[in-house]
């Protein structure tokens, strides 16, 4: 069988020079700068002639285009696509597959929030396998200070918007160096725990990491909730590896880039 995709064009072969061009616009939107033909063609792992090929039929679709110096940038059309993208893309509705995997894999309570007008509120929730004392349900309004989701936004989110909502849970409680070391934890890990203790035998263990959007902003937050007796420490490292990654398929379709 050839090895050799840019020599064949023609019939089935389209769909694999569709996928050989598309390296090329790919070196391109992931450099963040205009390329000249050989920084591309390097990138592609491909040979000028052929690239230089592929990059006319881009810049006459405005796929790409070239600048001043004949280096080579996404086009108009690009951008056009992108925006579209964006527009029939938002949090609640791309979290559903990553979601569902989360939960098949786990079997914990998983639940998606955004911010509402009484802060983070729950807008997609998942039974998990075992009923816990934690009134999780859709329209439900997440604590601010006392849980992995509110713990999560108060890292990432403008303080001049969590301001008042905190000040309202910690009424009467002065700020203090350990709340804000938390924060900046949470932050910094790109997570939030929290257990609480609801009955002698029965304590809850929760996950929860942010999403971000394509600006780069947290757009929610996504959650696992359980049992502390069904979440030791090995179910919760590999708990929040597979929530992270649940996190990660939902901010690949937001059009998140981690710098």
């Amino acid at each position: 069988m050839p090895t050799n995709p840019e020599k064949h064009a023609a019939g089935a072969r389209k769909i694999q020079s569709l996928e050989v061009g598309f390296r090329l616009v790919r070196a391109v939107e992931e450099a963040g700068r205009a390329l000249s033909l050989k920084e591309v063609a390097q990138q592609a792992g491909m040979v000028r002639s052929n690239a230089h090929l592929y990059l006319s039929t881009f810049v006459e679709l405005g796929v790409l285009a070239r600048d001043g110096n004949g280096h080579y940038l996404l086009g108009p059309y690009a951008l056009q696509l992108g925006l579209a993208a964006l527009k029939k893309s938002n949090v609640v509705d791309v979290t559903d597959v990553p979601m569902r995997s989360l939960h098949a894999a786990t079997g914990h309570h998983v639940h998606l929030s955004i911010w509402g007008n009484y802060g983070p509120t729950v807008v997609k929730n998942l039974e998990g396998a075992c009923p816990v004392p934690v009134p999780v349900r859709i329209g439900f309004v997440v604590p601010l200070c006392s849980s992995a989701t509110g713990l999560v936004f108060l890292a990432h989110q403008s303080p001049a918007l969590t301001g008042p909502f905190v000040a309202k849970e910690r009424a009467g409680v002065s700020r203090d160096a350990d709340f804000a070391a938390r924060l900046q934890a949470v932050h910094d890990q790109g997570y939030a725990m929290t257990e609480a203790e609801f009955y002698a035998d029965a304590g809850c263990c929760a996950l929860a990491a942010p999403i971000f959007d394509h600006t780069g902003h947290i757009c929610g937050a996504l959650a696992v909730l359980d049992l502390s007796a069904r979440m030791g420490s090995a179910q919760r490292v590999e708990s929040l590896a597979l929530l992270r990654q649940a996190v990660q398929a939902t901010q690949g379709m937001l059009g998140y880039r981690q710098e």
